[in-house]
């Protein structure tokens, strides 16, 4: 069946399992906006060739209107038939007769039943995609179609997917509600099997919950940072007004520029992390970031050479672009100095070598002496969270 060209629109169903399927199932908007081709567009502008061999791209166009998914199909064949013909991109409708009954339902928490048709056709959407990707992949990435990813979004996955130490249900690529979640996809057929046992129960982001409160009792796993943002102002429900255009408070929106170039070094804090970010994660290559609360004047991050090195600049940012309260208020970068190479063990006492002005600071060194240790030094008791983006050092 999946075979079926009634099925497959643009593209062949895959046949050879790659690392990750991103899904995107797709509805037009009552207003009319297309947020779709410009997610696509965020994708194909995002991941390098190579890395396009590792993922499969599935594009659902659920609408029930056949002159609606006709029109939005001519426009992604034009506009993306090279990632078709490159066994990148494939679009996907689905047979009519897939779907339960979707009227006269029963009405809970107090919902039309213009909202009770669309939530639950939706559920139904989200079974759908993750049965006809169960088998292409390794990891199966859901998106909605109005997002824009974080630059290098792929190395950044994979890191984020590699760093989890534990059995996990499924991963929490942005913040806000269904918006990105990843999931095994040998968990693919239990969950859309889920899904549409329940499709008329509750809406999906709720199910998802209780799907994973079930099968694993575990909580939410988050990167330090959103992976996406979203973009849409409308919702394919027209009753949904003012909530759909909330933004992703901790986006990624930064690229990883110094890849490699920052010295070994051990990371040590005396703040309390948040869950799932650790010191390290501002000062290593990947998902970056560090998120701490209960921020008090003296608190401090070290970063620890060993052996010392010689430092022509460092660069510290702290703060997001939706969160600039969270940017540390007054602060100071301090560095020990080795005394001599003869005695590894012997530093100088810490010196003030810059200020933090708007949560940022950015210093020259004296690259004659070799640096032991830098020291990030909270001035005064933060009323917010600190989060700190990124540490920066280049060798001289």
């Amino acid at each position: 069946m999946l075979n079926s060209p009634a099925i497959n629109k643009l593209g062949k169903y895959p046949q050879d399992e790659r690392y990750l399927t991103i899904g995107i199932s797709s509805v037009t908007r009552p207003s009319g906006e297309v947020y779709l081709i410009e997610t696509v567009k965020g994708l194909f502008g995002n991941f390098q060739e190579e890395e396009m061999k590792d993922i499969h791209l599935v594009i659902f166009l659920a609408d029930f209107e056949e002159a609606k998914k006709t029109t939005l199909l001519s426009r992604l064949s034009y506009e993306f038939r090279k990632y078709v013909d490159q066994g990148f991109l494939h679009v996907i409708f689905a047979p009519q007769n897939y779907y339960p009954p979707l009227t006269n339902m029963k009405i809970k928490f107090g919902d039309s039943q213009r909202r009770i048709f669309w939530r639950s056709k939706l559920v139904v959407d989200f079974s759908f995609i993750m049965c006809y990707c169960r088998y292409l992949s390794k990891y199966y990435l859901h998106l909605e179609d109005d997002v824009i990813p974080t630059p290098s979004l792929y190395p950044k996955l994979r890191d984020f997917i590699a760093s989890q130490k534990k059995p996990w249900p499924m991963l929490d690529a942005s913040y806000m509600g269904h918006v990105a979640k990843v999931y095994r996809n040998v968990d693919l057929e239990n969950i859309a099997t889920f899904f549409f046992l329940l499709y008329d129960e509750m809406p999906v982001d709720w199910l998802i919950v209780r799907w994973r409160q079930i099968k694993y009792h575990d909580s939410f796993i988050l990167p330090p940072a959103s992976l996406f943002q979203h973009i849409g102002n409308s919702s394919s429900f027209v009753e949904n007004k003012f909530s759909y255009k909330s933004k992703e408070k901790y986006f990624d929106p930064y690229d990883i520029k110094y890849r490699g170039l920052n010295p070994p070094a051990t990371i040590y804090t005396s703040m309390k992390a948040e869950e799932g970010t650790k010191s390290e994660h501002a000062y290593t290559k990947g998902i970056g970031f560090f998120r701490a609360s209960g921020v008090k004047k003296d608190d401090y991050v070290t970063i620890t050479f060993t052996p010392a090195v010689r430092v022509r600049q460092v660069f510290v940012d702290t703060g997001a672009l939706e969160a600039n309260d969270d940017r540390l208020k007054s602060g100071v970068l301090q560095a020990s100095y080795l005394i001599s190479d003869e005695s590894p063990e012997k530093w100088t006492e810490f010196e003030t070598v810059g200020d933090f002005e708007l949560g940022k600071v950015k210093v020259l060194l004296n690259s004659d002496r070799k640096v032991t240790c830098l020291k990030i030094v909270v001035s005064a008791t933060q009323d917010k969270w600190l989060f700190l983006r990124e540490i920066d050092v280049w060798r001289a």
